[in-house]
């Protein structure tokens, strides 16, 4: 068969098809670039807000901070009234301050305190005098201002050796509150602005230019201003500087500004030639289309009447295997689109419930997932396995895959008369969240969670705790509700397994964390010093965790706690014990404060592991011939602390024994110096005394076992780090 026909309509159509093509082209090209050009002013709109912010937010923070520290840091108040430079304690804890602020401010680059009263500057790297300071030059400008600004850039020097940083400076007078006797200085690396900025865009496209407020300039790239555009320019009212963003401008991008308006008329005299020339070859070429298609209307009948389809290969054949094609193909499109389709209502759903950007349009959305466009009356519930350790161990992932996809069908399949499924999903391995909306709101959905969470039970053979949060009535709402659903959830410890709790059922006790904590640390002593008086303390714990009704971080943090004492005091024991500690009762305790469930089960299995180390470290000390007399000494010295003769040798004389032995095997069984134990027994006593009664100083160093209140007041001021009536008047004002 010839193509005759073919080809005389493939040469008719060709060059006007080229030349439409290339004026479409440039039509389309033009078009896309203007949108390019209004979507990259709004992204670097966009992109300036975001440089914007992050600068004034970064700096404010650490503004702030410094105004705390300069208010509240006592560590900083010592080293400020102190006169010594060698006070080594003082000004540890003036450096700790200053790392902690170094530490949580990354784009931090150096900070120092300045000492009025001595010249004295106290850094991260060096302990000094202003004369000897790099930094000089700026302390003396600054000093006795009361200035909150931050600085232009500047070159920063530690030491004379090194080579100039460009920071900006914050100067602070401390205190804040009253006559000023030093002041603290944080200087913020430039670099790392830069950096966290360069984060921000990508440099071959787009620029962002700080400028401060003397319009001296501090790009994050050298670039050429003449290839800049600047779409975007935001002054910040807090530093004062101008954040200019916008793109940089390419080869074709001039060359498109360059072309006049001329080709769009020659453009519009060829676009008009060619479709005359259209026009007139398809009149010409009519009769031959209308023989094509009325083959393919008299193929297509053929076809639906069961009639043999030629195998001739000619166009009408390339047709119908092309149209074979493509209703394969069509068909799997509708199978990918129905994959894609779940997909994106799960991703729409996790939008809606956890993300923290506007709102989504719900009617437009529910449309393109195939949901209902209006919004009905809807609760949020969150579905979690209990026990799901258990249960991961004794299935396999294929049998705990096929667990969840019926958990999820029993979900789905939940039609009750107050509410149906809107959606669900996995959020978690062991946790499905769901949306589900009403369909009577006069009756209380509660009973049909009930029923759903006994028919998981019977289909799946374990059992799930659901928490539930409120009604809403506008999608808006759905983040809150999902944040109700998990605070519901967290109340799953306390309240125990196979449960639906609901979010206004849930009991918020104003809790004291810290008479928690303090009994955390006495069971730590009790368990180091008495293995026999710790586990009823341990056990009067849970009980008052039980009492008020902890949600389960909160737990978490309370046992956090007394892991980190136990932690801290395992030194205290024999070299069998660490070990033993180290390698087996710590992380089972890491493995327990993960995995459990209800508080019971936290409560029995942490129980399990520290009475197993109880056990081995009585049996140790039992094997000591000593410890008896140890424990004897020990009572003797809580009860006579009080007296004024008590020492080494008045131990020796009374239980006739060596005073270095004592000192020595009392060390060795409870890990602290006689000295240090009678101190601390009679500073707590002295703690008590203060807060309790209005006794005297002197009355009170003579009530613990001290003959002048100068060597009582030395000892407290050691420990506690003020004096006696300093430390009363501050229990007092707290």
């Amino acid at each position: 068969m010839t193509h005759n026909w073919f080809r005389r309509m493939l040469l008719a159509y060709t060059p006007v098809f080229f030349i439409v093509i290339f004026i479409l082209f440039l039509i389309f090209f033009q078009a896309l670039n203007e949108q390019s050009r209004r979507e990259a002013a709004n992204i670097n709109e966009s992109l300036a807000g975001q440089a914007y912010r992050y600068i004034d937010r970064s700096l404010k923070e650490i503004d702030h901070r410094v105004l705390r520290e300069s208010l509240i840091n006592e560590s900083f108040q010592r080293f400020l009234n102190e006169q010594a430079m060698a006070n080594v304690p003082v000004n540890l804890e003036a450096l700790k301050s200053l790392q902690e602020i170094k530490l949580n401010y990354p784009i931090v680059d150096s900070i120092y305190l300045v000492r009025y009263s001595d010249q004295s500057i106290l850094s991260l790297g060096t302990m000094t005098k202003v004369s000897d300071y790099a930094d000089r030059p700026f302390i003396n400008d600054y000093i006795n201002k009361d200035t909150s600004k931050w600085t232009e850039s500047r070159l920063f020097r530690e030491f004379s050796n090194q080579s100039g940083k460009e920071v900006i400076s914050l100067t602070r007078p401390v205190p804040f509150y009253s006559k000023s006797k030093g002041l603290i200085v944080v200087n913020v690396s430039l670099d790392s602005l830069r950096y966290g900025i360069r984060e921000m865009y990508d440099p071959e496209v787009s620029f962002v230019r700080l400028v401060d407020q003397k319009d001296v300039g501090f790009e994050n790239e050298k670039a050429n201003q003449d290839e800049e555009q600047v779409l975007s320019r935001l002054t910040s009212d807090y530093s004062g500087w101008t954040i200019e963003s916008g793109l940089v401008q390419s080869n074709l991008s001039r060359i498109m500004k360059s072309i006049n308006s001329l080709w769009l008329l020659i453009s519009a005299i060829v676009v008009f030639t060619g479709i005359i020339w259209i026009i007139y070859i398809t009149k010409k070429a009519y009769k031959p289309l209308e023989q094509l298609v009325g083959k393919i209307h008299l193929y297509s009948k053929e076809a639906i009447q069961g009639q043999p389809i030629t195998t001739h290969r000619n166009e009408f054949t390339l047709i119908d295997h092309t149209l074979d094609q493509m209703l394969e193909q069509s068909n799997r499109y509708h199978q990918e689109r129905d994959e894609v389709l779940l997909l994106r209502k799960k991703y729409g759903f996790e939008k809606l419930l956890k993300k923290t950007a506007a709102s989504l349009d719900w009617e437009e959305e529910m449309e393109k997932i195939g949901l209902p466009q209006v919004f009905h009356p809807s609760v949020v519930f969150l579905m979690e396995m209990d026990q799901y350790s258990k249960w991961e161990k004794q299935l396999t992932p294929e049998q705990m895959l096929q667990l969840k996809m019926n958990i999820e069908e029993t979900t789905f399949q939940m039609d009750a008369e107050s509410l149906s499924i809107l959606w669900c999903g996995w959020e978690t391995e062991f946790r499905l969240v769901g949306v589900a909306k009403l369909v009577n709101e006069a009756i209380d959905p509660y009973e049909d969670f009930i029923k759903y969470k006994n028919q998981v039970r019977e289909h799946s053979s374990l059992t799930v705790t659901i928490g539930v949060s409120r009604l809403i009535l506008i999608p808006e709402d759905l983040r809150k509700a999902y944040r109700e659903a998990e605070d519901a959830l967290a109340y799953k410890a306390i309240r125990g397994l196979d449960q639906v709790i609901r979010y206004h059922e849930a009991t918020y006790t104003e809790v004291d964390v810290y008479s928690h904590l303090k009994l955390a640390h006495e069971i730590v002593l009790a368990y180091r010093m008495s293995p026999d008086r710790w586990q009823d303390q341990y056990r009067q714990l849970f009980e008052e965790l039980r009492t008020t009704k902890l949600r389960k971080e909160e737990l978490v943090n309370i046992m956090n706690f007394f892991v980190y004492q136990l932690e801290r005091e395992k030194h205290m024991f024999p070299q069998e014990i660490q070990k033993r500690w180290s390698e087996h009762v710590l992380p089972g305790l890491a493995v327990q404060l993960e995995q459990f469930d209800t508080i019971e089960e936290l409560e029995t299995n942490i129980f399990t592991l520290l009475e197993g180390m109880s056990n081995k470290i009585a049996v140790l000390r039992q094997a000591r011939n000593y410890h008896q007399v140890l424990l004897t000494i020990k009572e003797y010295i809580e009860k006579n602390y009080d007296n004024v003769e008590l020492s080494l040798d008045h131990l020796s004389g009374v239980f006739e024994m060596p005073g270095k032995n004592i000192s020595k095997l009392f060390k060795e069984e409870f890990g602290e110096k006689f000295v240090d134990f009678l101190i601390r027994i009679r500073m707590e006593r002295a703690e008590e005394l203060l807060q309790t009664t209005n006794d005297t100083i002197l009355a009170i160093s003579e009530q613990v076992g001290y003959i002048s209140a100068n060597s009582f007041t030395r000892v407290f001021r050691k420990v506690y780090g003020t004096s006696p009536g300093e430390y009363r008047k501050l229990k007092k004002y707290l």
